[in-house]
């Protein structure tokens, strides 16, 4: 079973400018049950082109969730670490998480964990579509060497909290 890892101390950006607050019903986002603090995306007519950010407020009462979606802003998300799927969902391939590695906004990952991690390191969904980019690998607060990366294994499967720089 597939644990999530708590992220609430989740914002490692915290400089002028790195607040872009949208608020949008849940009926538009991938995942219409958010989660706080979590990734999201909203709709898109065209595959891969759909805006996203971490979800800063829930509102059930009206079905509405504000995301933070500025560009550059850093949140500590769980990633899964797959990199190919098999065109019907199961995950075939692995690998380790870097700094600097893309990131993106994964349904299939997220189905396969269960809600628990939205990202992952595939560009490619487990339909063979392409996933939009969320953002970047960066270190977190705390994370001051080369010891603290790579995350993960190339041969399994994993998640690992990790600060994203979204874009």
């Amino acid at each position: 079973m597939t644990v999530r890892s708590i992220t609430q101390s989740y914002e490692n950006s915290s400089e002028a400018g790195r607040e872009r607050m949208v608020t949008l019903p849940y009926a538009r986002l991938t995942d219409v049950t958010p989660t706080l603090h979590d990734p999201a995306q909203v709709t898109s007519a065209v595959v891969a082109t759909n805006f996203h950010g971490t979800v800063i407020t829930l509102d059930a009462t009206d079905s509405m969730v504000v995301l933070n979606c500025a560009d550059g802003a850093q949140y500590n998300h769980n990633i899964r670490n797959v990199i190919t799927y098999d065109g019907q969902d199961a995950e075939t391939g692995w690998r380790v998480i870097n700094v600097g590695d893309v990131v993106y906004y994964d349904a299939t990952a997220d189905a396969n964990t269960a809600g628990v991690c939205k990202l992952s390191t595939s560009p490619l969904d487990g339909a063979g579509a392409a996933n939009a980019i969320f953002g970047h690998v960066v270190l977190m607060r705390g994370e001051t060497n080369a010891a603290d990366f790579p995350k993960g294994a190339g041969g399994a499967g994993s998640n690992h909290v990790c600060a994203v720089a979204q874009v």
